[in-house]
């Protein structure tokens, strides 16, 4: 053989090597229950969290399994059952995605985007944010006995510049938990932050923060957001909160209000610590006396992957994998699991749903792969210092159809994705996150729905 046509065979046999151990990890994702073995989790201590598409998942996720879900945070969702099965109430009364789609199209074309705001039907006053916090209720009281979410802890959280999801549709959450008629939830068990300057993102500080483009700096208009290809939705907005601060005559920080006059320093002071909204949502469920003050430093490569869909198994002894596939779940989900709770101490468990964009294998920096809301949305470090495992379950955009599903959102309309049943228990993604907890609790405390 000519040592030309060796070199040639030596870097085939190379190149060959490389992509089976490039996709080695992938094939060999454990199963769930591989992870789950040897934990010790608090069935009285499971709470969950979202973000956009995530934050209505994790509302209809707590209104549906109220029962074991004692907690619940949501960033920039909507109201349980708010798009009532068709898409069209999805992008127009849930949210404002066609009036932005309209706005960006325009501006390609033309300086006058005064045809665009014709389709926003988000609720605009308080008689139009009770009548569909009223309609999300009586389908949930229709769906779901509620009798034990009286004494759940929320935190809602919407940016002051959210032009996705508009303070109507958050307000209209908080109406369906506190009103009396209603969830009738206390008052001091809800906390909801509307004034922070953040658009439409997962508020995070500066803890842990990768270098490079991975986490944003919380640009506020007039500033364009960075292209939709180079934006994971997860925002620094420490400079902003100090901003804030000193426009309202008081610098802050967490261990330091001293600095702040007594009047003013719980309110301001608490903005601050809301920059950190991971931090802010696992005190507010759990109990700032309960967790600890510090958080943990902690390493991307903790984050463990799972085959997430060998949960479909369960529903579709054969054919699951197709079945998966047409709910829009991705192949590997992912688990972050405290040392302590490897090593068999009793942990809550906290469930974070990502949103829009932001599922499946976002993490394109070289020599780097996975999610980056696993690793960056700000939960692990918390997790680390205070026995909470948080799973996060992974949905992905899907450019056939079935499901229409271009953008990786979680379901929260149901037409043409899931099934009109999405926003119950027989809800096919609902069923699945379901089925991952008692993976992890180790006996079936939540009821998963067969077919």
């Amino acid at each position: 053989m000519s040592a030309i046509k060796l070199r040639v065979r030596q870097r085939i046999l190379s190149a060959i090597a490389l992509l089976a151990f490039t996709l080695v990890p992938a094939l060999a994702a454990p199963p769930l229950a591989d992870l789950a073995g040897g934990l010790n989790i608090d069935k009285e201590a499971i709470s969950v969290s979202g973000i956009s598409s995530g934050a209505f998942m994790a509302h209809q996720f707590h209104i549906v399994h109220s029962e074991h879900i004692m907690g619940a945070g949501v960033i920039a969702g909507g109201p349980y059952y708010c798009a009532r099965g068709s898409m069209l109430d999805a992008v127009t009364k849930c949210s404002k995605f066609v009036d932005l789609t309209c706005e960006k199209l325009m501006a390609l074309i033309s300086s006058d985007a005064s045809g665009c705001g014709a389709t926003d039907r988000t609720p605009q006053n308080e008689t139009e944010v009770e009548q569909v916090a009223q309609e999300s209720f009586n389908e949930a009281r229709r769906q779901n006995s509620l009798s034990n979410i009286k004494n759940d802890k929320v935190y809602l959280f919407s940016g002051r510049h959210d032009a996705i999801v508009p303070h109507g549709v958050m307000d209209a959450v908080y109406a369906l938990y506190t009103d009396s008629d209603k969830l009738g939830l206390k008052e001091e068990n809800v906390e909801y932050n509307r004034d922070f300057p953040a658009r439409h993102t997962q508020v995070r500080d500066s803890f842990n923060r990768p270098e490079g483009e991975v986490v944003g700096n919380c640009a506020l208009p007039p500033e364009p957001p960075p292209p939709t290809d180079r934006n994971s939705f997860i925002d620094d907005c420490q400079e902003v909160a100090r901003a804030a601060m000193q426009e309202g005559g008081c610098v802050c920080s967490a261990d330091s209000r001293a600095e702040c006059p007594p009047s003013e320093s719980k309110e301001l002071c608490e903005d601050v610590e809301d920059v950190d909204l991971a931090g802010a949502i696992l005190k507010h469920i759990y109990g700032k006396e309960a967790l600890a003050s510090e958080r943990e430093k902690t390493d991307e490569d903790d984050v463990l992957v799972f085959d997430q869909r060998r949960i479909f198994e369960h529903f579709f002894p054969t054919g699951w994998r197709v079945r998966a596939q047409n709910a829009s779940m991705a192949k590997g989900g992912y688990l972050f699991v405290p040392e302590s709770c490897r090593e068999g101490k009793k942990c809550k468990l906290h469930v974070a749903f990502h949103g829009c964009l932001q599922g499946g294998k976002t993490d394109q920096r070289p020599g780097h792969s996975g999610n980056l809301f696993s690793k960056f949305a700000g939960y692990n470090e918390w997790a680390a210092a205070n026995d909470i495992v948080v799973l996060y379950p992974q949905v992905e955009g899907r450019q056939v159809s079935p499901p229409m599903n271009p953008q990786g959102c979680w379901d929260w309309w149901g037409q043409s994705y899931t099934h009109e049943g999405y926003h119950t228990k027989h809800g096919i993604q609902i069923r699945a996150v379901a089925k991952m907890i008692n993976e992890l609790v180790g006996e079936p405390i939540l009821d998963v729905k067969a077919d």
